[in-house]
């Protein structure tokens, strides 16, 4: 990267941070403490995460679903990047066999899910897909592995992109240790793979986070 083009790029992350706002972002950091706290907790199989699955599908159906999610924007770029994050490197399962896209849905889509944390992921989609096209002149999804890697390593470099890559890993973590029933976790693989023994009983349909509200 030359100095002109790093220049640009530093650019791009600052006016990213400056939309934002200090007052923002740290509402945004206050969030990411909170869940910290409760993806410890579901380490510790004491609670699950309150996001429900459509469980009146077939699996088939269910599969069906979540290609065509992850065929659209903004999931595209949201697979792919959670991908990046935890890919299948043949040491456990990666972000899409965790049904990790799906799962980050149904965290968009909750009701109580703060806005502007639904906000700032995608606008964080953005701010990446005008970095990479400055950089590779693609969106992020059709550059190379390594490309992609180089990119997240750029917008790791400011805080809101720190920020936005913290929340991501986040939501991974909790496709991979909820229940199955959520969403994320199909199968139980992430337990398999942690050789971790979840909590019971499964919360029943009509105990689950929209019968709640």
């Amino acid at each position: 990267m030359n100095r002109q083009s790093k220049k640009q790029t530093d650019k791009l992350l600052i006016d990213w941070e400056t939309s934002l706002g200090t007052k923002r972002l740290d509402k945004l950091a206050r969030l990411e403490s909170r869940r910290h706290f409760l993806t410890g907790m579901l380490k510790s199989g004491a609670v699950v995460s309150a996001l429900p699955l459509f469980m009146n599908l077939s699996a088939c159906d269910r599969k069906m679903a979540q290609q065509t999610i992850i065929e659209k924007q903004p999931w595209q770029t949201f697979a792919a990047v959670q991908q990046q994050l935890f890919p299948d490197d043949g040491n456990g399962p990666s972000a899409s066999d965790l049904n990790a896209a799906w799962y980050l849905k149904f965290v968009m889509e909750a009701p109580d899910t703060d806005e502007d944390d639904k906000t700032f992921l995608l606008e964080g989609v953005t701010w990446l897909n005008a970095l990479t096209d400055k950089e590779f002149g693609k969106a992020f999804i059709s550059i190379t592995s390594q490309q992609k890697n180089i990119a997240l390593k750029t917008i790791a470099n400011s805080r809101a992109g720190e920020r936005w890559l913290s929340h991501l890993i986040l939501y991974l973590m909790e496709a991979l240790l909820s229940d199955p029933v959520y969403g994320g976790n199909p199968n139980g693989i992430g337990w398999q793979w942690l050789e971790h023994q979840a909590g019971f009983p499964v919360p029943p349909k009509d105990k689950r986070y929209p019968e709640l509200l």
